[in-house]
């Protein structure tokens, strides 16, 4: 017996939203897809309170997917993928996480909007 090829569902677009600034989360995945991590702490990943931690969803998530950090200009370094692995990681005491930090040239290719890119929209 042979086992066919599944038809796998079409990824749903994700985009991470921070005040004016938009990224395409989806085209960061295959940017660093194939690269090995670097490390992170997990308490210095940035102030939980600035974004809407699903704690439910959070509880399910996997730690060893890396965090994607985009660097900003004139405002240092943003997860812009991973806050709910960053939640767990600080409820359940991981004190490091995997992640990607994009060079300049790649943050820039997956923002959508922000910057001089234009204030964007909300749909």
């Amino acid at each position: 017996m042979s086992t066919q090829p599944t038809e796998q569902p079409p990824r749903m677009r994700e985009v991470f939203h921070f005040g004016p600034y938009a990224w395409n989360i989806n085209l960061a995945e295959d940017i660093v897809q194939g690269r090995g991590p670097d490390y992170v702490r997990a308490d210095e990943t940035g102030p939980l309170f600035l974004v809407h931690i699903n704690e439910d969803y959070a509880a399910t998530v996997d730690l060893t997917k890396p965090l994607i950090v985009a660097p900003i200009p004139d405002a240092g370094n943003l997860v812009i993928d991973g806050w709910h692995r960053i939640w767990k990681a600080r409820k359940t005491g991981v004190e490091t996480l995997p992640a990607h930090l994009l060079a300049p040239e790649e943050e820039y290719r997956v923002r959508i909007h922000g910057g001089d890119k234009g204030p964007g929209y909300y749909r």
